[in-house]
């Protein structure tokens, strides 16, 4: 009898398994899958990956990303690769000229209340690379936050502007009384400062920086660039909306990050005007998967990076990868001048589960409340062919899914490595729009139609079984074993 009893237990165990996999599948595969909208002549499109694709991917390289069209068959893609190995950067002194304003800086300038204005060039000696990043020297006791316009030229005589309002930060901390009673000097007190200005691997021999209006002059000493041999331009970044804080403790705040996101920038934006402060930058990691030693980022003083190794040996809880130092402000100006804002911090597109903000002091440095953050992410693509019908979906891949992504070479025979993708180009259609489209075009169904209520019928399905089988199994319990007869009798 306690045999039957217990078989009867499994048999109901394995009811509940299965039922509890047949509810849960529907949703789980109806939400696997984006719809695509297609434009343009084909049969080949590209597709940009946004933040929903990267979202429905199950693995950080999206490798497991799949164009189907109506009839379920995967289509043929290739990945566009845009992460071809850096070049080796240079860092080399370039020559510094104060020159005349810009003709149209210089009628501005003549107004009687306009405050006096300046321009240099700056000659990288070298017109076929690419321009990574601009260090500029100030006087050594030069403090001050000043404003400069950046723009490129191959010829002086044809510009192009590359940043509006880009800022040069040098300050000082005040004096502080020592143990004996005197004043520090001005060469013992603590910096902050921010001479460099990343310039997005722009091709150029040329820079021409203008002071913008209503900012002072700069005294530039010399100008330093590092550069690198030429490469294509990189995607365009996408930035996300503000992220709040998630929480906070007494000197770092932390924020949780979209899954699969390569994170190449960051926008830290203090609550509070007139807040400046130097935060170091850091990502956490799976700890069984902690990063390799690389290249670091990290810019700051002696002091901040002493620090930085002295917190990190503290910290024995979940991995985090030390990824900059940087100054982050929001100040006003005299006269009406526009606020200055700290630029974007350059990052090297780490795909983290979190980010920490972390100052050399208490938070609230920062301003009252938390600051808010902005992600940009370099967006990926792929080319697929479109064959037969739609709709197409961007799915994830099945483990059956035996097609492979190709190279780009191999998908498009004929093209030319230095050709520009297809201008036929497909989208992921958003939710509310997907939802609006299939509404209107779809005739409304019973509820017993949709995966909710597939569901609640497995799950009711499931209860009739229990019910059932609890009852087989207490009336084999409950039945008294009969009586053994003695052999000897």
């Amino acid at each position: 009898m306690k045999i039957a009893a217990l078989a009867a237990f499994a048999g109901l165990t394995a009811l509940a398994l299965a039922c509890a996999q047949a509810g849960v599948a529907a949703p789980s595969d109806a939400a696997s899958a984006l719809p695509l909208a297609l434009s343009g002549p084909g049969p080949y499109y590209t597709l940009d990956i946004d933040a929903a694709a990267r979202r429905l991917s199950a693995t950080p390289n999206l490798y497991d990303l799949r164009v189907r069209n109506g009839a379920g068959e995967t289509m043929a893609f290739a990945w566009v690769e845009t992460t071809l190995p850096p070049p080796a950067p240079q860092r080399v002194p370039a020559h510094l000229y104060k020159v005349p304003l810009p003709p149209a800086d210089a009628a501005s300038a003549r107004t009687d209340d306009a405050p006096p204005r300046q321009s240099w060039i700056v000659d990288t000696r070298d017109a076929n690379a690419d321009l990574l990043h601009l260090e500029l020297a100030l006087e050594h006791d030069t403090q001050g936050v000043y404003t400069l316009r950046i723009e490129a030229s191959d010829d002086l005589h044809h510009w192009r502007t590359l940043q509006e309002d880009a800022q040069l930060v040098q300050l000082q901390a005040l004096p502080q009384v020592g143990a004996a009673g005197a004043l520090e000097s001005l060469a013992d007190r603590e910096h902050l400062s921010a001479n460099g200005i990343d310039l997005d691997n722009v091709p150029a021999r040329y820079l021409r920086l203008t002071t913008a209006r209503r900012s002072a002059i700069p005294p530039l000493v010399s100008a330093t660039v590092t550069r690198a041999p030429h490469r294509p331009a990189p995607a365009p970044l996408e930035w996300s909306a503000p992220i709040a804080a998630r929480s906070c403790e007494e000197t770092s705040c932390d924020y949780a990050l979209p899954r699969n996101t390569p994170v190449a920038a960051v926008q830290v934006a203090p609550a509070d005007i007139d807040t400046i402060g130097q935060v170091m930058v850091l990502g956490q990691v799976d700890a069984s998967r902690a990063p390799p030693p690389h290249r670091s980022l990290l810019r700051g003083s002696l002091h901040a990076l002493r620090l930085k190794a002295e917190r990190s040996a503290e910290h024995a809880g979940p991995a985090w990868d030390s990824a900059a130092i940087t100054s982050v402000y929001w100040l006003s100006q005299a006269s009406g001048a526009p606020d200055l804002h700290s630029p974007p911090v350059r990052l090297e597109g780490a795909t983290w589960q979190a980010l920490r903000l972390e100052t050399f002091g208490p938070i609230s440095q920062l301003g009252r409340a938390a600051p808010t953050i902005r992600i940009g992410v370099r967006q990926r693509q792929l080319v697929f062919v479109a064959r037969g019908a739609g709709p197409f979906v961007l799915a994830r891949a099945m483990s059956d899914d035996l097609v492979a992504p190709m190279t780009l070479e191999a998908l498009m025979p004929g093209r030319a490595p230095d050709a520009p993708l297809p201008a036929a180009s497909a989208v992921v259609v958003p939710a509310a729009a997907s939802t609006a489209a299939t509404s209107a075009s779809t005739p409304t169904v019973a509820a017993a139609d949709t995966p909710t209520s597939r569901a609640a019928w497995l799950w009711a399905a499931l209860l009739a079984g229990l019910a059932l089988m609890g009852a087989m199994a207490w009336s084999l319990l409950r039945k008294p074993a009969a009586p053994r007869v003695d052999e000897g009798a």
